[in-house]
């Protein structure tokens, strides 16, 4: 998982990345790594996760699997990992980002 977000997140793999996220199944894989009882396993799922969020081109499968779920994403990413907020800066920032990109999120008609 942590392999995956940093090909993701490497500017070389821009077109990986983006049929990576365009995929409403790697989303729900994504989800579901979001609940994994291992801390490493959820900060890792954050990073991937993230970056479905900040895609501003999201396929509408995925802008509805989010929006169907944003009431629980947002109560739930409230709360992950709340103890590293204080002393990481970066993740503060960009869990902030997600939580307000997904109650902006609305779906297209």
């Amino acid at each position: 998982l942590q392999l995956l977000s940093t090909i993701l997140l490497n500017r070389s793999n821009f077109n990986v990345m983006m049929k990576y996220i365009s995929s409403s199944q790697n989303l729900v894989t994504i989800l579901c790594l979001l609940r994994d009882p291992s801390p490493h396993i959820t900060l890792d799922a954050f990073q991937v996760f993230k970056i479905f969020v900040a895609n501003p081109g999201k396929p509408p499968e995925v802008v509805k699997i989010l929006f169907d779920n944003k009431v629980k994403l947002i109560k739930y990413l409230s709360g992950l990992h709340k103890e590293r907020e204080g002393s990481d800066e970066q993740y503060r920032d960009e869990k902030g980002l997600v939580i307000a990109t997904l109650e902006g999120l609305e779906l297209e008609s």
